[in-house]
């Protein structure tokens, strides 16, 4: 059994800026330069809308678990086990909104007040039966059941002005009836698993599993003026097969097949309208199906014992049907996004793996793993300044080739390891519309250096970080990032110093990216990173008690 009890608060402060539609013509900007823009200037004329949001949040939650099993043994032969587990669970949030917002096609400003309280409460419970048994020495057989049952009760109060004249106490005070949110939801859960291991000879095996699931979910689910009592049942079956053959002490491969089904959450299957930030609206979509998808793999390995040398090779092929996507519309006149998820046409990928590890004589070990994957997917593109709701969304092709590489040479004695090492990401990304194109590049070349001088240890790294064809210049180029610890132990290894100096020369930006058929993302990050950290630490001892 485990209750655990959390309360926190947060502030947070978000600032952000909108440009005219016109992808081809991105430019990277910082938010501060587009917050300094005044009328006449180029990028004032190319903004639509500015916006700040303060928020501010308290949060409780509360947690009981309870696990419970028992195990009956059948000998040598197997075992049948009873299981189950029981979770309550609950949250109460508090937030309070600020935004402040700007329409510079419209000449309009707006500040928003918004504060809304969210309970949820959730109780969920399991019982399992798992039955385990050899049937003779070359079949092994594992049959199992679980049931869970889940209901959650979740309810949202909102209120929002747009007059400071209903300001009370810092606090809106008109209720939000259309993003006001309610919904009970009942849940059932039956998984049926049946797998073996057959080896029918020593160094041939064959691992079948077949997963059947059965759900049944009931909803009163209300949503502004949305009201509705929805009842789904669906089933999923989920067959996977995996084959070992050891050809001999050297060399074994193996092969894999796996199909998976993806049911869309009740939820979103609904006909909701969020709009709670009035610049990116959220919708649901009655229409969303299952996705599917099924991966096969083939693997190869191969060693050389004198040498030294292990080789390992793969292919994959996984096969998306109905994967969902996300369909934008937006209007370049206010700038407000409307997102729906929509299931697309489905796409596929090739993968190829080349792993090689090698020992050079006592301390020199040389470490490569490569992969090249070709793939091929679609998105919808953004409907832009159009309100029709029959509006056929126009489909994207894109194709993508990636190279990964991480590679290690390491030089190890009994006081120091020496490790030059190179990550490697290449991509390339082709579109029906050749504007689009692109290229990124990221590769990351250091070296890490640690020292054993008893009672001291020191570790110390150095990194070229290298990015080239990001359409956010900032992200182009080099960035130098090194770290240093040092740690010193006394006191029988019982007690340690460390000093720990993270990012020396001040360098470090986390950045991201994601590209698809439908959207080009990518973001830049600061935290906390240029620091120097000192810590001491003491153990103790177990000792048992001596008796007299």
């Amino acid at each position: 059994m485990k209750a655990t009890y959390e309360k926190g608060y947060n502030i947070s402060e978000d600032k952000g800026a909108s440009y005219g539609y016109e992808p081809d013509k991105f430019e990277y900007h910082t938010i501060d330069a587009a917050f300094a823009a005044k009328p006449g200037d180029a990028l004032y004329d190319r903004l639509i809308t500015r916006n700040r949001y303060y928020q501010t949040g308290d949060k409780q939650t509360r947690s009981l678990n309870m696990d419970y099993s028992w195990e009956h043994f059948f000998g040598k032969k197997g075992s049948f086990t009873l299981q189950g587990n029981t979770n309550i669970s609950g949250a109460d949030e508090d937030t309070h909104i600020n935004r402040s917002l700007e329409y510079l096609r419209e000449n309009r400003t707006e500040t928003v007040w918004q504060y809304y309280d969210r309970n949820n409460h959730d109780l969920s419970t399991q019982l399992g039966a798992e039955l385990e048994y050899w049937l003779n020495s070359k079949v092994y057989l594992d049959i199992s059941d679980n049931v869970t049952y889940s209901r959650t009760r979740t309810v949202r109060d909102i209120y929002t002005d747009n007059s400071e004249e209903n300001i009370v106490g810092g606090m809106p005070t008109t209720p939000d009836l259309a993003n006001a949110m309610g919904n009970l939801m009942h849940k059932w859960k039956n998984s049926f698993t049946l797998k073996s291991t057959i080896k029918p000879v020593k160094s041939f095996m064959i691992m079948p599993k077949f997963n059947w699931n059965v759900y049944r979910e009931k909803a009163n689910y209300h949503y502004g003026q949305l009201d509705t009592a929805a009842v789904r049942t669906s089933y999923t079956y989920e067959p996977s097969i995996f084959l070992k053959w050891k050809m001999s002490r050297v060399r074994n491969m193996d092969f894999s097949f796996a199909y998976n089904t993806t049911v869309p959450d009740l939820v979103s299957t609904l006909g909701y309208r969020n709009t709670i930030n009035p610049l990116s609206i959220s919708v649901g979509n009655p229409f969303l199906r299952k996705s599917h998808s099924h991966t096969t793999k083939y693997s190869y390995h191969r060693m050389w014992l004198r040498k030294q040398i292990v080789l390992g090779l793969s292919a994959s092929y996984t096969k998306d049907i109905n994967p969902l996507a996300t369909l934008y519309s937006y209007n370049s006149t206010t700038g407000v996004y409307e997102s729906k998820p929509m299931n697309v046409k489905g796409g596929g990928s090739w993968k190829f793996g080349l792993d090689y590890d090698q020992g050079i004589g006592v301390c020199f070990r040389l470490m490569n793993k490569l992969s090249v994957q070709a793939s091929q997917s679609y998105g919808f593109l953004t409907i832009v300044d159009n309100n029709d709701p029959n509006t056929v969304p126009a489909l994207n092709h894109q194709k993508s080739v990636g190279i990964d590489e991480d590679f290690d040479l390491t030089y190890e004695t009994k006081t120091l390891q020496l490790s030059l090492y190179d990550r490697m990401q290449w991509n390339r990304y082709r579109y029906d519309d050749a504007s689009y194109n692109m290229h990124p590049l990221y590769n990351r070349l250091g070296v890490i250096a640690m020292l054993k001088l008893e009672p001291f240890q020191v570790i110390a790294e150095v990194a070229d970080h290298f990015r080239s064809d990001y359409a956010t210049s900032e992200m182009n180029g080099h960035r130098l990032i090194s770290s240093l610890s040092v740690d010193y132990s006394f006191c029988k290894n019982k007690c340690r110093l460390s000093l720990y100096v993270d990012d020396i020369f001040n360098k470090d930006i986390y950045y991201s990216s994601k590209y698809t058929a439908f959207q080009r993302f990518e973001s830049a990050e600061n935290y906390i990173h240029h620091y120097a950290n000192l810590t001491f630490s003491y153990r103790f001892d177990a000792k048992a008690d001596k008796k007299k």
